[in-house]
């Protein structure tokens, strides 16, 4: 029974207390989240009041700015013995202005002592007012205040209104009657401006008296009188007063603030919604809730990875018992000679050992000193086998005790029982008060390995006469052989080679490089070439190839074997080559242009400086891989046919336009074909491209500048063409219809004659300005000489849309030109003609259109012809 409850112990204690360890956690968590949830309603609740006291300001100030029209009115009212009127005291930037914005428009009016309104605007008010409470005060009271009275319910709009009103005196003092100003509360919900409500939100203004209210909603106005409402506090920290609809009047929940206007008997009531107010707290919320989910996860695995090394360690400790019985089942079965030996010390201080007394042996180790187990346990060395002290054995063991550090040698012994056994391997380790001492019989290995020597003798003799150098290595990498050549290649005799000596032959800077060869070999065991460095010791170099490969014996690597050959002189053939090259690489470097060369493979074999560069710049590496790799297939596309002109032997010069970066470059393109030596077959090709990216832009531009009319900054007569022939192959490629119109000034002569030069440019100015303005953005304006213009109109689905234009165009010009105070009359004739698909030249359909120009002209100006005509002679009318 108590080992039970042990056991249910241990298996509920890191599960009991991973449990406790969540439920502190989850606690703690939802304890903030509560907190944190009262400070962001707190703080919504802070905010919509905030904004409301921002709309209670603005509505005080728009009331008592109201009120302080009213008294203005009655002093200016008075002073004039009563013949102010509304629309004086209303007028711009008149006394009224002064006080209210002008957008305000406020229904006014004026009662006159009986009650009867005798002047009034912006808005209806009943003739008889007389009873009305606010009169009867005003009547009965003759002291200087405003009433204030709200709400009023407009009998037309059905709105209700707040109203202002103020006596009026006559010069004596008596009664005069009143002023009466009505505001609409939807003026002040609508100024959005003024508060920094969330879409969604509330803004709203409400009557203590009834519960009228004006509201708005985003970009909506409502307006109801059965708002009920009720002030509670809430429950933040610290507790706030907030205002709660018990009906609401849309589908939003919102945090509602609110501002008392006693003095107006209104309420200002602002309302972000709910959502938007605690949308902040809803992510805190969200990423407590996720961290704590992961920190349960890493809680829940660092638990069950405790229990998982708990149970290993009771496994463990079970382990180490079974391995303590299963250890002396292997000493026993052994096959070597295992031994524990306790030290026997001098009595006194000085406990100096004397011998050794055998703790434990297994049967292997009785047999090999010629007795049983049991009859030499708990004996001394001396007792049992003497040679062991005069040999120098009992010293070895003493030494191993006092300096802790294990012993292993190879020994010829001829003192043992067993005259079979010649050669013996032991290893002595210190224990505790004494040694542990294994013992193999190598007596076989000993001897394989003396007619190995022998072998290795005759091997040698072969591997000297070898015109290459040959090196041998153990599996740690360690030099155990090297023949004459080698000592002849390298420098180094066969002494100095040994071990890890050979590899001061190998030259400081290359000896890193070898190393990591060396060890990455060792674990793949590929094998390894590489040209290196030897240096001689009087200091000259010797470049060689040098060679390496791993001896594998049963999946496992014994060692390793190498050559050594002399390549100095190939090395410095190489070498001029590779000087041949560089020169080659420096001159092509120097070049502006980027060079390159590709072989039949499309593949890039060579490239300069300003190549990579380009490459580089995006993060393209250009050797080794194809033209489409390197280029992308958009561009690809776009080489492709050159690529196989090239390799078909043509020499080939072409642009291409790169917009692979944020700027469109242009770059002249040459291929020139490498053949054989044959001469007979292309190899590949040589590539040169350079940057005309500048060139082409100045070209363009000073085209540009050749194709534009100096003084209007339309297209001049050489654009035009140009245009007319692009348009004209458009149209018969696509089917489509286009037109084309030629007009001039009518009587554009005698303005230039009459008043000048000057004013005669004026007049091409703003004629082609009105024009511009006149037709489509996609038409084509020039100006082609004179006063004559023409214009290309493409792709016009009807003959009558294009002659519609044409009218537009010459009602337009009829209007007077005001140029800088000459104001000059004239008008304009036009000729329009259409095309499709038509074989004819662009001179011969603008000489169609000059002929319905002469047309129009003979018609008296002003008009235009249209219409395919018969060519004649035309003849241009000033």
């Amino acid at each position: 029974m108590l080992d039970f409850l042990r056991r249910l112990y241990r298996a509920i204690l890191l599960p009991a207390f991973g449990v406790a360890l969540l439920a502190f956690m989850w606690f703690a968590v939802a304890y903030q989240v509560r907190q944190e949830k009262l400070s962001a309603r707190h703080e919504a609740i802070a905010q919509s009041q905030s904004l409301s006291r921002t709309l209670a300001e603005h509505t005080n100030h728009l009331l008592r700015q109201t009120d302080h029209a009213t008294q203005l009115f009655k002093l200016k009212y008075e002073e004039t013995g009563g013949a102010l009127r509304l629309a004086e005291f209303s007028r711009k930037n008149g006394l009224l202005d002064s006080l209210l914005p002008t957008k305000l428009d406020l229904p006014m009016a004026i009662l006159n002592s009986e009650g009867k309104v005798i002047d009034s605007m912006h808005g209806y008010f009943s003739p008889e007012l007389k009873e009305a409470p606010f009169f009867q005060n005003h009547a009965t009271n003759p002291a200087d205040v405003s009433l204030v009275s709200t709400p009023v319910v407009d009998s037309r709009t059905k709105k209700w209104q707040i109203q202002i009103s103020r006596r009026l005196n006559h010069a004596n003092g008596s009664f005069a009657g009143a002023i009466v100003v009505m505001m609409d509360p939807t003026y002040f919900v609508e100024d959005y401006d003024r508060l920094d409500v969330a879409p969604g939100g509330a803004v709203m203004l409400i009557s203590r008296e009834n519960g009228m209210s004006s509201a708005r909603v985003d970009d909506q106005v409502l307006i109801s009188d059965n708002i009920d409402f009720a002030v509670v506090r809430s429950n933040t920290l610290p507790p706030q007063e907030e205002l709660l609809l018990k009906r609401p009047f849309d589908a939003t929940t919102r945090i509602y603030g609110y501002t008392e206007m006693p003095r107006f008997l209104l309420m200002a009531v602002v309302g972000n919604p709910e959502v938007a107010a605690m949308a902040r707290f809803e992510r805190r919320r969200t990423m407590y809730y996720a961290a704590t989910v992961v920190a349960s996860a890493l809680a829940l695995l660092f638990i069950y990875l405790l229990m998982q090394q708990a149970r290993r360690l009771r496994r463990s400790a079970g382990m180490v018992i079974e391995a303590q019985l299963m250890l002396r089942a292997a000493a026993d079965a052994s096959l070597d000679a295992v031994f524990l030996f306790k030290a026997c010390r001098m009595r006194g201080a000085q406990r100096e050992i004397l011998d050794f007394t055998i703790a434990d042996l297994n049967e292997r180790g009785a047999q090999l000193m010629g007795y049983r187990s049991a009859d030499v346990k708990g004996k001394r060395l001396i007792e049992v086998l003497p040679e062991l002290h005069s040999k120098g054995f009992v010293e070895k063991y003493r030494h191993v005790l006092e300096a802790r550090q294990p012993l292993e040698e190879e020994f010829e012994v001829d003192f043992l029982p067993n005259r079979d056994v010649h050669w013996l391997h032991h290893q002595i380790v210190p224990i505790t008060d004494g040694v542990a001492v294994n013992v193999r019989d190598i007596t076989s290995r000993k001897e394989a390995e003396l007619a190995a020597r022998k072998n290795q003798a005759e091997l040698a003799a072969v591997n000297d006469a070898s015109p290459l150098g040959l090196l041998r290595a153990d599996a740690t990498g360690h030099c155990t052989y090297v023949n004459r050549t080698f000592e002849l290649i390298t420098g180094l005799t066969r002494e100095e080679a040994i071990g890890d000596a050979w590899m001061r032959a190998i030259h400081p800077h290359d000896r890193a490089v070898l190393k990591a060869a060396l060890h990455h070999m060792a674990q793949t065991r590929a094998p390894y070439q590489d040209t290196l460095r030897c240096v001689h010791p009087d200091g000259m170099i010797v470049w060689i190839s040098f060679k390496i490969a791993t001896m594998v014996v049963d999946g496992k690597v014994y060692g390793y074997v190498g050559t050594v050959d002399d390549i100095t002189h190939v090395r410095k053939s190489v070498m001029a080559l590779r000087e041949s090259e560089a020169r080659l690489r420096t001159i092509a470097d120097t070049l502006p242009a980027m060079v390159a060369y590709i072989d039949s493979e499309q593949v890039y074999r060579f490239h300069n400086l300003a190549y990579e560069r380009e490459f580089n710049r995006t993060g393209t590496t250009v050797l080794g891989r194809t033209i489409r790799e390197t280029m992308g297939d958009a561009r690809y596309t776009f080489l492709e046919p050159y690529v196989q002109r090239a390799l078909a032997g043509e020499t080939l010069t072409f642009e291409e336009d790169d917009n692979s970066d944020t700027t469109e470059r242009t770059y002249e393109v040459v291929y020139i074909p490498q053949m054989d030596e044959e001469g007979v077959n292309v190899i590949g090709f040589h590539v040169m491209r350079q940057d005309i990216t500048v060139q082409k832009r100045e070209k363009q531009r000073l085209l540009r500048l050749s194709q534009v009319d100096a003084l209007t900054g339309l297209t001049n007569r050489a654009g035009f063409l140009q245009k007319l022939h692009d348009a004209m192959i458009g149209a018969r490629a696509n089917g489509n219809l286009m037109a084309v119109m030629y007009m001039d000034i009518d009587r554009f002569k005698p303005v230039n004659d009459t008043f000048g030069h000057a004013v005669g440019d004026a007049l091409l100015k703003a004629f082609s300005a009105r024009l511009t303005h006149t037709m489509r953005a996609s038409d084509t304006i020039a100006r082609l000489g004179g006063d004559e213009f023409t214009i290309i109109m493409e792709r016009i689905h009807r003959i009558d849309d294009a002659a519609a234009l044409a009218a537009k165009i010459v009602a337009a010009m009829q209007a007077d030109f005001d140029l800088d105070g000459t104001v000059v009359s004239v008008s304009t004739s036009i000729g329009l003609t259409f095309y499709r698909d038509e074989d004819m030249s662009p001179a011969e359909l603008l000489n169609r259109a000059d002929v319905l120009l002469y047309e129009a002209k003979q018609a008296g100006r002003n008009t235009f012809r249209a219409g395919p005509a018969l060519l004649h002679p035309t003849s241009n009318a000033a």
